[in-house]
């Protein structure tokens, strides 16, 4: 006899958990204790977290963890189909409820567990970004601090947190270089000029998938797949969409340093930009999409020849 398969739907804020079971809705604490709550209200679901910029992963990670069944999908996907349901309202018990029937309807795939090795990567690579945001934030606050004594504490916590980042560094580094495989695809990643550490590290990190999925599927995930806009005879403009906004930014700071520092790079965007007249943003992120399909086949192909 067949069972139905029974899903859990949950919409990931920053502080709650709101799932929905097909029976009822309960809100949880984002936190260990409340995922453990969650599990054991839940039971043995299939549960499907929305991608909420990082907010899902300890979630499902620990449902992973404890040999659960776990799927974390595309929101914007969730959001179109509440839409063709004819679901105007957006709240969290609503987005709850659409992420359940969203899954009945689609039968998403179970997210594949990561490893141990994944795991402190990715949260080092977290940390380092948290810290680098607050260095950031700390260095507009010294531009604009007149007095003295606040002047003095501003550049003590720069310090500490410049100190901070030299450790957490070290520590992914020494995460990398410990993992065989995790070392050797950095080492080709790193090939391609305009990727150093950072980017190899954010890359591993935040998309795991690297060397196992062709070039258009690839820059899909990243977000930096143009879509069409197209409708009877007019043809519209292509967009980029979706994707990990996280992978975006660090690409961005790579493609950055590729047009100044590598050849190839620096000739792409230029002819791009003053032989096609293309707008700047739209040759940079070309550039970026470039960068990331070579890294993906830098890491696919042991012979990859680096062009870039």
């Amino acid at each position: 006899m067949n069972m139905k398969k029974v899903y859990c739907g949950v919409d990931v804020s920053k502080k709650h958990l709101d799932a929905f079971n097909g029976k009822s809705i309960r809100q949880f604490d984002n936190t260990c204790d409340g995922v453990v709550t969650l599990m054991a209200w839940a039971g043995n679901a299939h549960y499907v977290f929305e991608s909420t910029g990082g907010y899902e992963r300890m979630a499902a990670w620990m449902v992973m963890a404890a040999d659960g069944t776990a799927s974390i999908v595309n929101p914007s996907r969730v959001r179109h189909f509440a839409l063709g349901m004819g679901q105007i309202a957006k709240t969290d018990p609503i987005d709850a409820r659409m992420i359940h029937d969203f899954a009945c309807h689609t039968s998403p795939k179970p997210s594949e567990k990561p490893s141990g090795t994944q795991r402190r990567l990715t949260a080092l690579v977290d940390r380092r970004q948290q810290l680098n945001d607050m260095h950031t934030a700390e260095s507009n606050r010294l531009g604009t601090a007149d007095e003295p004594g606040l002047r003095r504490l501003i550049q003590q916590h720069l310090k500490w947190l410049e100190k901070q980042l030299e450790k957490l560094e070290a520590k992914i580094a020494e995460v990398i270089a410990k993992d065989s495989a995790l070392k050797e695809k950095a080492r080709r990643i790193q090939s391609i000029k305009g990727l150093g550490a950072v980017s190899a590290a954010t890359l591993l990190a935040h998309l795991p998938e690297i060397g196992t999925l062709s070039r258009r599927e690839i820059a899909s995930l990243a977000g930096l797949a143009p879509f069409n806009r197209d409708s009877g005879g007019k043809s519209g403009r292509r967009h980029i969409c979706g994707g990990r906004r996280r992978l975006r930014a660090c690409l961005y700071m790579a493609a950055m340093s590729a047009t100044t520092y590598n050849p190839v790079m620096r000739e792409f965007y230029r002819r791009l930009v003053e032989e096609n007249h293309r707008p700047k943003m739209v040759a940079l992120t070309a550039v970026m999409r470039k960068l990331l399909i070579a890294a993906n086949s830098a890491v696919k192909n042991p012979g990859f020849s680096v062009a870039v």
